[in-house]
């Protein structure tokens, strides 16, 4: 679990480190890109589902304004950290959700 959680720290600090650069990073060809599953008016929601010890999809690309909900899909509790937010622990078909500014 401690591995999921570093995983997640550092692709949370990745897109910190490209939104404060404004770069745009580029998805490797064997990722499916995130779909956002709602537009609002400060941004999209887009999905990660959590199972078997993985995100998916693997990454995501996100603007100002964007939310990311993620859910967890199997028995394994979770908690979702970033550096200015966590969540509850997460069970079975738990969610939790982020708006990105």
């Amino acid at each position: 679990m401690k591995r999921e959680v570093i995983v997640f720290i550092l692709l949370v600090c990745a897109f910190l480190a490209i939104g404060c650069t404004g770069q745009q990073p580029t998805a490797p060809a064997n990722e499916t890109p995130a779909t956002p599953t709602n537009t609002t008016t400060e941004g999209k929601i887009i999905e990660v589902s959590i199972q078997n010890f993985a995100f998916e999809p693997k990454s995501v690309k996100i603007s100002a304004g964007d939310k990311i909900k993620w859910k967890k899909l199997y028995s394994v509790s979770h908690t979702i950290k970033g550096t200015d937010f966590t969540s509850e622990v997460l069970k079975n078909g738990g969610s939790f959700s982020h708006s990105f500014t």
